[in-house]
């Protein structure tokens, strides 16, 4: 029997090449929201087999779209349309009034409430990345008070100014400042996609924790990093890239969900960290 699947991406905007993946994954759960809540029958399916996460695929050297399938299906369990379903595609616009992208949702409960409803849902994660949260949570952070960082650096002062300018310095400040606000804390679990900044953060909390074994910024430029806006998506070092780098921040981001504390600057990680919130009971913003 034949089936209906409503196709929801997020190329509806902007350059049309999907962002960062919280960027793309908050797009994606406005227009779930939408459907849930207005009584659509077609079965849900995330797309993302035209954005920056699809393996090979880079928009400044080359538009042209690489059919190598959709990234998401590599993260999170989704009934696939085959050639012989019925497909709606959702080209509806972004919806601020839904999820406001400068807004990480932890103080207006009963919105992050609406948000969380819809996300556990219909998203539900691959067993072998729960699996790997998990074996991450006992290991490393049960059983302490734990302050999770997001220090986000790299391209995000040049394109995100209003959220504020800063450097490691800056972070490290700060922390010290939450930490003698709340003597509780006797870990850190540090998460940034600057390798320099998770240097200089352990180097100055050594109760510190991060992933060892994630992609980060090493040897690419400033220019680099501000010119080519995705550059975390369409780096060639490594095999399977994009599907590693999306597990990457699927772990990292749900391990700072389970912290007692979150720090940082908002970003698509920040405010995932709060919509996948296990743990957090405050929020502290630089």
């Amino acid at each position: 029997m034949d089936r209906n699947f409503y196709n929801i991406a997020p190329i509806y905007h902007g350059w049309k090449f999907g962002y960062g993946f919280f960027s793309n994954y908050r797009i994606c759960l406005e227009q779930l929201i939408v459907h849930h809540e207005s009584g659509g029958k077609e079965i849900p399916y995330i797309d993302w087999s035209k954005t920056t996460w699809v393996e090979g695929f880079n928009p400044f050297v080359s538009n042209k779209i690489i059919p190598n399938g959709n990234p998401f299906d590599c993260w999170f369990e989704q009934q696939i349309p085959t050639s012989s379903d019925n497909i709606i595609f959702c080209e509806n616009q972004p919806r601020p009034d839904i999820i406001l992208h400068s807004k990480h949702y932890f103080d207006e409960p009963e919105e992050l409430k609406r948000q969380q409803t819809v996300d556990k849902h219909y998203l539900t994660l691959k067993k072998h990345i729960i699996n790997k949260i998990d074996d991450v949570y006992e290991k490393e952070l049960k059983g302490y008070n734990v302050l999770g960082v997001m220090a986000r650096g790299t391209e995000y002062n040049l394109h995100h100014p209003m959220y504020g300018v800063f450097d490691v310095n800056d972070y490290i400040r700060e922390i010290k400042v939450v930490l003698k606000n709340n003597p509780e804390i006797n870990k850190l679990f540090i998460v940034s996609e600057d390798m320099d900044y998770i240097n200089k953060l352990y180097e100055a909390f050594p109760s510190s924790f991060f992933l060892p074994d994630v992609f980060r910024r090493t040897d690419e430029t400033m220019e680099y990093i501000n010119n080519v806006h995705c550059w975390c998506n369409v780096s060639t070092k490594r095999e399977n890239h994009c599907q590693l780098l999306g597990e990457e921040v699927i772990i990292q981001t749900k391990l700072l969900g389970k912290c007692n504390y979150l720090f940082g600057r908002l970003s698509g990680v920040f405010a995932g960290a709060v919509l996948w919130n296990e743990n957090i009971k405050k929020v502290h913003l630089i």
